[in-house]
Formats: C-alpha cells, sequence, structure tokens
C-alpha cells in the first residue's frame, strides 16, 4: 500500500508542481520510513484538508467565477473510483483516490459529503482554527455555486473567465448518462449495489460519447423504458455541430427558387466573373442557367494554348461568339467539327486567331477558315497550307496581320490571290515558307500598297535586287524590312532600299553579297533607327561601323516581331490583347 500510494504521490508531483505544505506537529507524528501525505490519513478517509487540496493542486479560490473549477476538481477529489469516461486532459485524473474501502457514493451523497465534511482536530490550536475556516469556505462556495445553478440553467465556461458561456459542473456524467447537476436523480434501489460515480467536466468530448450500453429490461419485467438522455440526442447524428438560423432553414424548407427573381442582366453580371471552367459547369444547372451561360458576352476571350480539343471541341467553341482565340501549340483531334446542317451557314465572330504551331488536320483548318470572315489578325506559323485554306483566308477582307511564318504549302497562285484580295494588309510575315521564284515575284507584284512592315527573310536564291526595287515602288511608306538570310542581294538593293522615306528598321543579316564598306552609305538615311547586320563584319569592324553612325543602333533585335502574336515570354496576350480573365 505505501509504494502505490508513494506511486500516487510522484504522480501529482508531475501533473500539479506545488509546494508541499507540511504541519510541524503532523511531521513529527509520522515515522521517518514512512512519507504519508495528510490525505492518506488512515482514522478518516474522507477528510479534505487545506494542505490536502494544495497538494492536489486544489487551490482555494476567492473568486465566483473560478468556484465551478473549485467544485470540478473536489468532486474528483472525493469520488471512490477512477474517473472511468474522463480522458488524459481532464484535470487530476491521475491523483491517488482516498478511501478505496469505503463504498462509492452518488451525487447526492457527494453534495451531503461536502456539506458535512468532517475536519480532524490536530494537536496545536491554531491548525484547528485554519481547518475550520477552510471547511467554512468551501461550505460558502458550494452553497453560492448550487444557488446559481439552481436560478440560472446555463452558466458561462470559457476560458476567458470574463467571457463564460457554460459552466463545467452544469453538464455531469453519472451512471454512464448525462444529466443537468441540479436535476434530482432518483435513489438507487436498496437491493443494488451503487454504480460508480464519476464527475466530468462537459468540455470534455467524453462527455458526449456512450459507453457499452446497458441490457435493456425485457418484457417480462415490465419496466419502462429508460428516458431519453441528451447523450442520445447529441449522439444521434455526427453532424449535430451544423447549424442553421431559423431564416436560413425557411428559405431551404420553403422551395423558391429565388434567382427566379432576378433578370437576365443580373445574372450575366454575376456569371462575367467566374471562369471559363466554372461557366461549363454552371451550364448544367438548369435550361436558363444554360442559356445564359452561353452568352456572348461571357466569351470575349478564351486561351486554349498547349490544350489538347476532343473531336468536335472546336466547333462548340467557335459557336460561342469567342472574338479572341488563342491555340498556339494546342492538339486539335478529327474531326474538329460535324456535318450539322446548321452550321454550315454560320459565320463566327473570330477576329484574332493564333495557331502557331497548332496540331490541326488540312480538312479542319479549312472548314474552321470557311466560318470565319471577319478575322484582323491572323498566325498560322508553321501550319501546313494549301491552295484551298490561302482561298479562305483571301476571304477576310479586314484582314490587318498575317503571320505564315514556316508555313508550308504556298504557291504563286495562292500567294497572288491573297495579296490581290487582302487589302488592309498593313503587317506580313512569310519569312522562311521556301518560296518559289515565281511566288517571290507574285508577292512583290500585288502586296498591298499600305503595308508598312514586311518579313521575306530566308528566300535564298529567289529574292533578288530587282524584286527590291518593285518593293520600294509599291510600299512607299515601309516601316519595318527583313531580308536576312537574301544571299543573292547586291549592294545595289542597298540603292533602292535607301529610296524609302520612313524606314526605320532594317535588316540584311548574313546577306554576304554585300560588303561590309556599303553599309556606311546608309548613314544618309534620316528616318533609320535600328539596322541588324548579324554575321557580316568582325568585331573591328563593327567598332568602325558603330563611330561612323553613332545614331543608328546595330544588331539590337535578334529575332523578327513582325506579324508575330506573342514576343518573348509572354504567354497571356496575342497582339497586346489579353487571352485570360
Amino acid at each position: 500500500m505505501s509504494g502505490r500510494k508513494h506511486k500516487g504521490a510522484e504522480n501529482i508531483e508531475n501533473l500539479c508542481p506545488v509546494a508541499r505544505k507540511r504541519s510541524i506537529g503532523a511531521a513529527a507524528a509520522v515515522p521517518p520510513t514512512k512519507t504519508t501525505s495528510a490525505y492518506e490519513h488512515t482514522s478518516s478517509p474522507s477528510v479534505l484538508t487545506f494542505e490536502a487540496l494544495e497538494e492536489m493542486g486544489i487551490g482555494m479560490l476567492d473568486s465566483e467565477e473560478s468556484s465551478s473549477s473549485a467544485l470540478s476538481a473536489i468532486a474528483l477529489a472525493v469520488s471512490t473510483t477512477s474517473d472511468e469516461n474522463s480522458n488524459e486532459t481532464t484535470p487530476c485524473t491521475n491523483v491517488a483516490r482516498m478511501a478505496h474501502q469505503q463504498a462509492r457514493l452518488s451525487l447526492n451523497s457527494t453534495a451531503s459529503t461536502l456539506d458535512n465534511t468532517i475536519i480532524e482536530v490536530f494537536s496545536e490550536d491554531t491548525q484547528e482554527r485554519t481547518l475550520q475556516q477552510s471547511a467554512e469556505k468551501l461550505h460558502a462556495l458550494a452553497q453560492a455555486k448550487r444557488s446559481a445553478l439552481a436560478n440560472s440553467e446555463c452558466s458561462s465556461n470559457s476560458n476567458s473567465p470574463s467571457k463564460r458561456t457554460r459552466n463545467p459542473l452544469a453538464t455531469v456524467t453519472c451512471n454512464n448518462q448525462i444529466e443537468p447537476l441540479h436535476a434530482q436523480q432518483p435513489p438507487p434501489p436498496p437491493q443494488q449495489q451503487q454504480t460508480p460515480l464519476s464527475l466530468m467536466p462537459s468540455t470534455s468530448k467524453q462527455a458526449l460519447r456512450q459507453k457499452k450500453p446497458t441490457q435493456a429490461p425485457t418484457a417480462s419485467q415490465g419496466a419502462p423504458p429508460p428516458p431519453q438522455t441528451l447523450t442520445s440526442r447529441l449522439a444521434a447524428t455526427e453532424n449535430f455541430f451544423v447549424y442553421r438560423t431559423p431564416v436560413m432553414s425557411a428559405h431551404i424548407s420553403s422551395g423558391i427558387n429565388y434567382f427566379d427573381k432576378l433578370s437576365d442582366e443580373i445574372l450575366l453580371d454575376i456569371f462575367k466573373w467566374l471562369p471559363k471552367k466554372a461557366l461549363l459547369r454552371i451550364a448544367t444547372v438548369c435550361r436558363r442557367f444554360n442559356r445564359c451561360a452561353r452568352d456572348e458576352t461571357l466569351w470575349t476571350r478564351l486561351d486554349l494554348g498547349l490544350r489538347t480539343l476532343r473531336p468536335t471541341a472546336l466547333e462548340q467553341v467557335v459557336k460561342r461568339g469567342v472574338p479572341i482565340l488563342r491555340l498556339a501549340q494546342a492538339e486539335i483531334q478529327d474531326p474538329a467539327f460535324t456535318n450539322d446542317p446548321s452550321f454550315i451557314d454560320f459565320q463566327s465572330r473570330l477576329q484574332y486567331l493564333d495557331l502557331s504551331l497548332a496540331s490541326i488536320s488540312l480538312s479542319s483548318l479549312r472548314t474552321l477558315l470557311a466560318h470565319c470572315r471577319q478575322l484582323k489578325k491572323l498566325s498560322l506559323e508553321h501550319a501546313e497550307l494549301n491552295d484551298e485554306i490561302c482561298l479562305e483566308i483571301a476571304q477576310n477582307s479586314s484582314l490587318e496581320t498575317l503571320n505564315l511564318s514556316m508555313a508550308s504549302g504556298l504557291t504563286a497562285n495562292s500567294v497572288g490571290q491573297m495579296m490581290e484580295s487582302l487589302t488592309k494588309l498593313n503587317s506580313l510575315n512569310i519569312s522562311w515558307t521556301d518560296l518559289s521564284a515565281d511566288a517571290v515575284t507574285a508577292l512583290v507584284t500585288h502586296i498591298p500598297s499600305n503595308v508598312i512592315r514586311l518579313n521575306v527573310a530566308g528566300c535564298r536564291r529567289v529574292l533578288f535586287d530587282i524584286h527590291v526595287d518593285t518593293l520600294q515602288k509599291r510600299c512607299l511608306q515601309l516601316l519595318e524590312l527583313d531580308l536576312s538570310d537574301c544571299n543573292s542581294l547586291t549592294p545595289a538593293a542597298l540603292t533602292s532600299i535607301m529610296k524609302f522615306n520612313s524606314l526605320e528598321y532594317l535588316s540584311v543579316s548574313r546577306c554576304y553579297l554585300i560588303p561590309a564598306a556599303s553599309f556606311i552609305e546608309l548613314k544618309n538615311m534620316t528616318s533609320l533607327t535600328y539596322l541588324d547586320i548579324f554575321g557580316m563584319l568582325s568585331d573591328a569592324a563593327m567598332e568602325v561601323l558603330e563611330k561612323q553612325m553613332p545614331k543608328i543602333g546595330i544588331n539590337k533585335f535578334i529575332h523578327s516581331s513582325v506579324g508575330r502574336p506573342t514576343v518573348g515570354t509572354r504567354r497571356t496576350s496575342i497582339w497586346g490583347l489579353r487571352t485570360r480573365d
């Protein structure tokens, strides 16, 4: 017994590190070989002294706000058995219990024990008076708390003393049930043994859980059904923490669709803040939402770059009326369009279309361009073309920018048709398209006169000085001209180029037939701002040329931006227009 008591004392020290207080008389009466705490006195197992309470970590609390915690700790101290329902977070769960030989008490007997606590008298009169005052103080606190519980149904129990909402002893567990503390407990039958008493603050999660259900009485016994307790009401559903105000519940249970009271304009004003994926999902809610989600005002721009479009998906996108569409490096699976008769005469609202490096078949590209008659800017970089596709491109009379860089399948006939029809074209990139000499001739002969930016780089052995002279006569307002890698050009081409009055940018990189001394003559062009001659001069010759032409920037641009929808690392816009919301 002494070893178990000593072990209980060590647990108390770890749980409540409070300095022990022992009287001189009591210490002298205890043998030195055995340490006995004040609450382990053998003569009276139910004695509660001031020192014993402080050893258990229970101080004498003077404030009324913390009296509930004191009652909870005292109730745990007088419990005859360990608290079976409490968890490790319950205070003083490991404190050694007193009077293990005594019979287990009920809640009413606990209250009467607190009211009639016996104080043993030690040898000294001063200690007797101190103990008497402690007992009276405990009795006064118990009476005050019992009166408060009787007057109010809900006390406060918050971590902050000034903001308590519920009393920790307002609900206790007794006989595997949860009942209010002020409720009268029926006395147990005299022939049955009293069940273990367990007092626990209601803040513990274990207070809401049932232990093993007791065996219900049979019909032969004629016992009435057990009353419904708070535990059974709370344990009936796991979502007891979901709370809805009466107003919210009324809205849900009324069955009224409040969206019907909103006009389509208000719905569109709400839907415009949703991303495109959310619009597709909300279109499946009801027919009205489907109709509003398909409105053209919600589909002004769409970015499907680097995506894979399933068959017929491109048709659905075009039907939404998207004017700005980016499909750069997208993979469009066949068939991209169906044979729906209603789609044959459909005209899309596409104005800015980027198909750079996109994977699309010839038939799908032709069908797409056949429904586009309002295009203003088009990019078909690295696309496979034919005469039929070029004819569909030529039908867009409002086309201003055309990027055909690295495209294949261009012929002299198709190039001539496009140059004759696209009268509003002002920016053309037809570099590295493996044009024939006839195609280059058709280009410079029929090119619109209002073109101000032109890139014909990569026309090796097919672009000659006469073509540059013809181009100078057709495009007098040219601002940018890229003739890189046109190996057949000679210094005579520079003579024709110097006739441009508004030329600001010129690139003749890797035109090896033009000598370095000829570039010094370009300093007489007052409008020329930038000159790219990569691969033409050595470092020493470059320094001399820079001194001769101090107002002209030399070799400032590695790549040409003529007609390209995106420049650099920017991938969220095409031709300066945003493609993402």
